[in-house]
């Protein structure tokens, strides 16, 4: 069995058909991201992707050391697995290609962003089905349950309101022999902005 992950843009038109059968609406994607289809023997079987990772959760923030002093520059070294829907299913591959997929967007997100990656983070919205076994086989902790509200706002400027939303399971993961990025710049002021 061979497993390929192939980068692509968001608006790819295979990764937008299958992102639209998820069962998350597809609300298009914020901050730095990095999308992949996922092969399975040169047939698309999927697609998963890593973007910025959400602001304020209080486990997480605990569980990575995320302080009020560091977390402006400390925060993009977690990578939220935004997300992830498989639509061929055979044991254990869910769980390879997860791994691949931590192996292959921590290197791309240092070369995309000049960020070494610490961590990563997803939010499952549980069911009787969904309780997040793919997280716990790939080792990754469970943190807990988000409050089920957030902030919203039409751009920066305008005020934000919260919103009450589905509760959800969080799950981290770090790095081994890494640390939070204690430098930032964000990549639209890089003068060689790398692609």
């Amino acid at each position: 069995m061979s497993i390929e992950l192939e980068r692509c843009k968001r608006t790819n038109e295979i990764y937008q058909d299958i992102r639209n059968r998820h069962y998350v609406e597809n609300k298009g994607c914020h901050g730095q991201q990095l999308h992949y289809l996922i092969k399975l023997n040169g047939d698309v079987v999927g697609i998963i992707s890593g973007a910025s990772s959400v602001w304020a959760v209080k486990s997480r923030d605990e569980y990575f050391g995320l302080t009020k002093d560091n977390k402006r520059k400390g925060l993009p070294s977690i990578i939220n697995n935004v997300v992830f829907r498989l639509e061929h299913h055979e044991p254990n591959l869910a769980t390879r290609v997860l791994s691949l997929w931590r192996r292959r967007i921590a290197k791309d997100w240092e070369e995309r962003y000049n960020v070494i990656v610490h961590g990563f983070e997803t939010f499952v919205v549980e069911e009787d089905f969904r309780k997040g076994a793919l997280y716990k086989a790939d080792n990754w902790d469970f943190l807990g349950v988000t409050a089920g509200s957030t902030k919203s706002h039409k751009g920066l400027a305008n005020k934000s309101v919260r919103k009450t939303t589905i509760p959800k399971l969080i799950f981290a993961k770090k790095i081994k022999g890494t640390k939070l990025s204690t430098e930032y710049t964000a990549t639209w002021n890089l003068k060689n902005k790398r692609s």
